[in-house]
């Protein structure tokens, strides 16, 4: 299942889980609006089924009306890896106490070969045959 993360936001808030507060936004004019809901400063994020967001130049931080403007103009119709940017979700800039990793692994049939995944900053994975 591929969903976007205000979607998961939204999931996660449907069942008590707390996010961030956020607002979707598809035209650079709504931003402003929007941003009134969020505050200042804000992360402005490009909603795309893809990794890499960030260095793609995908997510941005607004500390006023004109970067937000500017920025919600640049990301919206933005091509990261071949994905059209569609949406952005404006959400409150927090300040990140601590960064959770995680990891798993599992076992590819028919190779039998064992895959590992690592989560540090952003998506990373490995694979090892």
């Amino acid at each position: 299942m591929k969903i976007h993360e205000y979607q998961a936001k939204e999931l996660f808030r449907r069942f008590g889980i707390p996010t961030s507060k956020g607002v979707v936004v598809t035209d650079p004019a709504d931003a402003t609006r929007a941003a009134a809901q969020v505050g200042y400063p804000c992360v402005v994020k490009a909603q795309v089924h893809v990794g890499g967001r960030g260095k793609a130049g995908g997510v941005k931080l607004a500390r006023n009306e004109d970067e937000l403007k500017r920025h919600a103009a640049a990301i919206l119709g933005m091509d990261i890896k071949g994905l059209v940017v569609e949406r952005v979700l404006l959400d409150e800039a927090v300040e990140i106490a601590r960064e959770l990793s995680w990891a798993s692994s599992w076992t590819g049939r028919p190779s039998t070969r064992c895959s590992w995944s690592r989560q540090r900053a952003g998506w990373t994975s490995r694979r090892w045959r």
